[in-house]
């Protein structure tokens, strides 16, 4: 603090407090009985008067005063007497077996015997106690001293007479003077004596207190006057007795003995007091002991036994039989007790205390003096708290003290200092248990502070998040997902249903989503139950929920009522915040409700903490307020400091223990100011400093106070934000702060955002301040929260709606990309901001995005963006996934047939991704020409979108990079390709055996577009995959490849339907046909199939070996049909045939024609091969064969029967058919 002040001038005279003497009184009406019952007992003659006396009461309860009068009437009455006061003060009294294991007494028992007999020894003057062997230092008496001078003197004097001294000087002197002068001689004897004893006088003023025989020693023997006994009774006990003989002393009166709180010191005093009465040397017998005591001082005779290592039986042995009872013993010790009636209790003490007060100038409440009067039993303590209260009231509340005090507090924290004398003390080092418990206040005050906040802060979240419908969508769901299932059941339709609503079906298990619940009640839209193979079943918004148990506002009503709930939360808690923020320690105590973690990790309220930290006396005036935040400069004197009470309480509490108080109050806004000039730099320098208070007076008109202070916050809060907490939730300057703070803090936006107990409201404000003063070479730390909420929140902020001029606009923007936000609407900026969030591309490509970027009269479509705006274009083609979905479906996204390459060029490079997309809606009048004016990687993506002209060039060039893949293959089978003239031959066979050979295409398209290559020589089917083989029959139809007998080989073991095709599709196969590797299965599969041509059976029947090495059974029969059909065959055939087993139906209608030209041994070998029916009639003879009447049977017999080789035949009657009689 400053030392410039005046010097202080004395107080007058009249400003002098009156004191009273703490020393006891004696009052008639008060102590009267007890004192005439003592002097009654102390005048008693008889034998049996009680010798040892117990004036028992508790401290203050006048033992003392009592004694003041006992003494005044022995004195009346001539008794002696002799009071021994002892004091207790630092007496180690851990000791208190009355015998110690080597038998002396122990320590406290031995030291309160030496000081009873330093009070006996030291009471009378050494010239009184003639025959005590103590020796005491004296102060030298002359008169004495003379008088042994004079007796010495004149013994001299006598005995030099007796001896004739007078004689010899008589003798030895001149005769002259002798004769002359007779006297001369006597004389001289006279001055000798004199002299004698002028020199004893002064021998015994030198040797005065130097002379002390302590032993005496002869030879080798000694003999010592000083030996050591067990006590200092058993010591000085003829001392004792001596002293009690010398002075007639009748009665002792001991008080304090009891403060020792060693019970052993009255045994030995009872042994002394027998030792006495029996003494009969003591003449003035009885001698009686007074002992002025407490009765609990017989309950504290504990012994310490595991003191040194003491063994717990040993020490009991030496307890003495008054520690077996000490209850029962009090009575058998004393021979009388003369109780003490209480005049002050804790209910009697505040009459006490208003009466001492009753005169002062400055009187404590009778609230406070009933209060206090609880924990006051002692009037000296009561007086003492009026003396002080006096000489501080002088200074504390003197004219020229610290202004704002008041006389009860001051009252308060004497009661206080009288009770608790060491936390006294300890306040002016900040180290008591007031200031724990003030400490404990403002730790309350800040977590209640900060918890209040972040209560408001979470239920108004809640609110404007909807996050409430999730709640109850919950259990509307849950019960949804009984109850559906059910249904279904009992409607005979397992399985799960699934909910339909609004286009979107639902699983059973997203029932439980809010946004389904919210739609569903605010649209009140139907909903369909449907499930696979089913019709659905449509239910109303009221059906659907009845279902839920619930009525049809139900869910609304619940949000509704959880929302009200939440903002009378929010309320609350803000109300208990502004309460808190205000409150004294008083209003904190009285809310137990309000709590907070403790470091046994348990809630605890302000009450029970204090409970513990200080006494009932301390808790009671913390709980009314009589001992506030002001405590300290009670206990001080602050006199000539022109300063406050509020900043002399902040200065030693916060500045000089350099410690935080955020939410200290100052009585004045001037208080500030005069910490400031008292303690300087030490305050604003300090961690003092940060206090709400401080920085609302600082910052708005002088924050430059505050630079340090503030780049301590930048360097501590992202590790302890407590005070930023504080400031925040409650002070005025919070975006001169942030302001200030944001060029110093990378993390203040990680802060704000994420961590900070504010409302919304606030924390936009707040992030507008940082987002303003950011220092654009700070890299400050971002996340996807920060970024969100700038993004949500800027229309909000005048940093980007406000007036600006374009550097400030540009760094703005700067600044917003590297939190990786985005402005949602162009519209809402400020000119120079939209601008620069438009050159930044810091914006999702929205219409109305676009419209303003553009010009609402600009269209949307690339290459007129490219035109407007190249900044715009290229945003765009960095978001062309959002480009696309804002598109209608009317527009184009090129418009331009010129400008088509390059967008889609640029597009490539964008993404890739999009340019099938962008050529696709582009224009119709867009297509890509020659696709190698684009990069290859492109080609797919154009080609897939069918907007590239079909030249063979595009194809060949595509197919050589690509092959035949999808994209191509989806446009090729709809296109023709063009330009083939413009190709070289060799680049067109490989684009046409790369299309034959791909399998992708269908045969129609693939040999429509190998015929669209005007290819002169075809296509050589030895390069042909077995894919590209396939196509074969179309190839042969289209005369694409040669059709001969090596194309047929290339195929020949497919299976007979692909054979089948080519068969058919073959214009040259009669003529090469017998040359193919056919097998009886294939021919009969050939002669009867319909697709291939008469000529090619025709051809394949001609040859007869051909067929004979194939024949089979089955494949004669398909000839034997074939031939049926009209189709003729030779006879050569017909044999062969017939060998092969041609049933007789068949044969003998092939046969008929060629009857009557045909030899008889050929038909012979047919008759033969059709078996044995028919054999009989390769000969005659009598046998009567039987035929089947088949369709032939009868022109056979006849042109046998011409032949001479049947005689006659005819139905035969019993079996059917023809009975044949032979020729014999």
């Amino acid at each position: 603090m400053s030392s410039d002040r005046p010097a202080r001038q004395p107080a007058p005279s009249s400003a002098v407090p009156v004191l009273r003497s703490l020393g006891p009184a004696y009052e008639e009406d008060l102590h009267g009985r007890n004192a005439a019952i003592l002097l009654d007992v102390l005048t008693d003659k008889s034998a049996t008067a009680a010798k040892n006396i117990a004036l028992a009461g508790h401290y203050g309860s006048g033992k003392s005063s009592v004694i003041l009068g006992v003494q005044e009437g022995l004195d009346e009455r001539s008794t002696k007497w002799v009071n021994l006061s002892l004091s207790s003060l630092g007496i180690d009294d851990t000791k208190r077996a009355r015998i110690q294991q080597d038998g002396s007494l122990a320590p406290l028992t031995n030291l309160i015997q030496k000081e009873i007999v330093k009070q006996l020894l030291y009471r009378k003057p050494p010239s009184d106690m003639p025959g005590s062997r103590y020796f005491r230092i004296d102060s030298f008496k002359p008169w004495p001293a003379l008088m042994w001078g004079g007796v010495v003197a004149v013994g001299f004097f006598v005995v030099a007479v007796l001896l004739g001294l007078v004689n010899r000087i008589e003798d030895v002197a001149p005769a002259s003077v002798v004769n002359s002068h007779s006297w001369v001689a006597w004389a001289t004897v006279g001055a000798l004596g004199a002299f004698v004893g002028g020199v004893w006088f002064l021998g015994l003023r030198v040797l005065q207190n130097r002379i002390r025989v302590e032993s005496v020693s002869a030879g080798g023997a000694a003999v010592k006057l000083s030996a050591k006994e067990n006590s200092y009774f058993d010591e000085y006990l003829d001392e004792i007795v001596y002293f009690f003989q010398r002075t007639k002393t009748k009665v002792a009166i001991f008080e304090d003995l009891d403060r020792f709180k060693d019970p052993h010191i009255f045994e030995t005093l009872r042994e002394l007091n027998t030792v006495l009465n029996n003494s009969e040397q003591i003449k003035s017998r009885p001698i009686q002991f007074v002992y002025a005591v407490r009765d609990s001082i017989f309950e504290e005779i504990q012994v310490d036994t595991e003191s040194d290592g003491e063994d717990t039986k040993t020490s009991a042995r030496h307890a003495s039989a008054l520690e077996s009872a000490p209850s029962a013993n009090r009575t058998k010790f004393f021979d009388l007790v003369v109780p003490m009636v209480p005049f002050i209790t804790h209910r009697s003490a505040r009459d006490l205390l208003a009466a001492e007060f009753s005169k002062a100038d400055h009187q404590p409440s009778t609230a406070l003096v009933n209060l206090v009067g609880a924990h006051l039993t002692d009037m000296r303590v009561i007086r003492n708290i009026r003396n002080e209260y006096e000489i501080y009231r002088a200074s504390v509340l003197g004219e020229n003290g610290l202004k704002g005090l008041t006389a009860d507090r001051l009252f308060a924290m004497m009661v206080y200092k009288n009770l608790h004398l060491e936390d006294f003390e300890a306040i002016r080092l900040g180290t008591s248990k007031i200031d724990e418990a003030h400490r404990a206040f403002h730790k309350m005050v800040e977590y209640q502070t900060r918890r209040q906040a972040v209560r408001s802060k979470t239920a108004q979240n809640r609110v404007r998040t909807k996050a409430l419908w999730d709640k109850h969508a919950q259990t509307a769901g849950e019960r949804l997902q009984e109850v559906l299932p059910i249904v279904y059941r009992a409607t005979g339709r397992g399985g799960k249903p699934v909910l339909r609503y609004q286009s979107q079906d639902y699983q059973l298990s997203d029932l439980t989503s809010g946004d389904f619940w919210r739609s569903l009640y605010e649209n009140r839209d139907s909903v369909h139950l449907l499930r696979s193979g089913y019709s659905g079943i449509e239910l109303s918004f009221d059906e659907l929920i009845s279902l839920t148990g619930t009525g049809t506002d139900g869910l609304n009503d619940a949000v509704d009522a959880d929302v009200a709930r939440l903002q009378r939360d929010s309320r609350v808690a803000l109300e208990t915040k502004d309460f808190v923020t205000k409150s004294t320690m008083a209003d904190l105590i009285a809310r137990t409700d309000l709590v907070m973690p403790t470091t046994d990790g348990d809630e605890r309220n302000l009450d029970s903490i204090i409970s513990e930290l200080v006494s009932p006396l301390g808790r009671d005036l913390l709980a009314k307020g009589y001992i506030d935040e002001n405590f300290t400069l009670y206990c001080s004197d602050y006199h000539d400091i022109a300063i406050s009470v509020s900043a002399m309480n902040f200065i030693l509490h916060c500045v000089q223990a350099d410690r935080a108080a955020p939410h200290f109050h100052f009585d004045e806004a001037s208080s500030i100011e005069a910490v400031e000039k008292e303690m300087g730099s030490r305050f604003l320098d300090g961690e003092s400093v940060f206090n709400v208070e401080v920085f609302d007076y600082y910052l708005p008109a002088r924050p430059e106070h505050l630079d340090k202070a503030i780049d301590k916050l930048a360097a501590r809060s992202g590790d302890d934000s407590s005070f930023l907490d504080a400031y925040l939730i409650d002070g005025e300057s919070r975006d001169g702060l942030i302001s200030r703070l944001a060029p110093r803090w990378d993390g203040v936006f990680i802060y704000l955002v994420e961590k900070a107990p504010l409302e919304l409201e606030v924390v936009v404000a707040l992030v507008d301040a940082a987002i303003t003063s950011a220092a654009q070479d700070t890299d400050y730390e971002a996340s996807d929260q920060v970024a969100e909420f700038v993004s949500e929140h800027y229309a909000q902020m005048q940093a980007f709606v406000g007036e600006t001029d374009a550097v400030k606009a540009t760094d703005l923007i700067a600044l917003l990309r590297r939190l990786g936000a985005q402005i949602s609407d162009l519209g809402v900026l400020g000119e120079t901001q939209r601008k620069a969030a438009v050159a930044a591309g810091l914006y999702p490509v929205a219409r109305m995005n676009l419209s303003v970027a553009l010009g609402e009269s600009t269209g949307l479509a690339l290459d007129v963006m490219n035109a407007a705006d190249d900044s715009v274009y290229r945003h765009v083609l960095a978001n062309l996934d959002d480009y696309l979905d804002i598109l209608q479906d009317d527009e184009v996204t090129v418009e331009s047939p010129d400008a088509f390459v390059a967008v889609l060029g640029d597009v490539a490079d964008a993404a890739e991704f999009a340019v099938r997309l962008v050529a696709a809606r582009a224009a119709d009048s867009c297509e890509v020409a020659d696709l190698t004016d684009l990069d290859d990687g492109a080609w797919g993506q154009v080609v897939s979108a069918g907007r590239f002209a079909p030249t063979v060039w595009n194809v060949s060039h595509f197919v050589s990079k690509f092959g035949v893949n999808d994209e191509l293959i989806e446009n090729l089978g709809t296109v023709n390709l063009t330009k083939a003239e413009e190709v070289e031959e060799e680049p067109r066979l490989g684009l046409a055996y790369a299309l034959a050979n791909s399998g992708a295409l269908e045969s129609t398209a693939a040999v429509r577009l190998l015929g669209q290559l005007d290819l002169a020589d075809g296509l050589d089917p030895e390069h042909l995959s077995d894919v590209g083989l396939a196509l074969l029959p179309a190839l042969l139809e289209k005369d694409l490849v040669f059709d001969t007998a090596d194309t047929y080989a290339l195929v020949s073991d497919r299976p007979f339907a692909f054979r089948e095709e080519y068969f058919a599709a073959s214009k040259q196969l009669a003529s090469y046909v017998c040359e193919l590797e056919l097998s009886s299965d294939d021919l009969a599969q050939v002669m009867r199939s319909r697709r291939l041509t008469p000529a090619v059976k025709r051809a394949i029947a001609d040859d007869v070996d051909f067929v004979t090495d194939r024949l089979s059974r089955q494949s004669v029969i398909a000839f034997c049909q074939w031939a049926s059909k009209g189709n003729n065959v030779s006879i050569e055939l017909l044999v062969k045939l017939a060998e092969a087993g041609a049933p007789a139906e068949h044969v003998l209608g092939l046969l008929e024609p060629h009857l009557p030209d045909i030899e008889l041994g050929l038909l012979d070998q047919i008759l033969l091969g059709l078996g044995d029916d028919y054999e009989p009639l390769t000969r005659t003879g009598y046998h009567r064969p039987r035929l089947k009447d088949r369709d032939g049977t009868e022109e056979l017999l006849k042109a046998l029967q011409s032949r001479n080789r049947v005689s006659s035949f005819g139905p035969a009657k019993l079996l059917g058919g023809i009975r044949v009689n032979m020729r014999h």
